[in-house]
């Protein structure tokens, strides 16, 4: 399970699939990491559904444990993060 979340690492993300995460107020995630992915992904549903963000801010292109270190910063961007 370890090694199947570690490749979000070099992972992308459709909009539609955690548009819900960054728009609300209750999530846990944190509230920069959110702005930022909010850039490529509207509001509105259906307007940038197909917008791909990476999972790992830091290092998209490399496997590392960034991911990891992203998730203890709230930085997780998949519901199942």
């Amino acid at each position: 399970m370890v090694a199947l979340s570690g490749s979000h690492t070099i992972g992308q993300a459709q909009c539609i699939t955690f548009r819900d995460r960054i728009y609300n107020n209750s999530s846990d995630i944190d509230a920069g990491f959110a702005s930022t992915r909010k850039r490529r992904c509207p509001t509105n549903a259906r307007d940038g559904d197909a917008n791909l963000v990476p999972l790992d801010l830091v290092t998209p292109n490399s496997f590392d444990n960034n991911y990891f270190k992203n998730l203890i910063q709230r930085k997780g961007l998949l519901e199942s993060d």
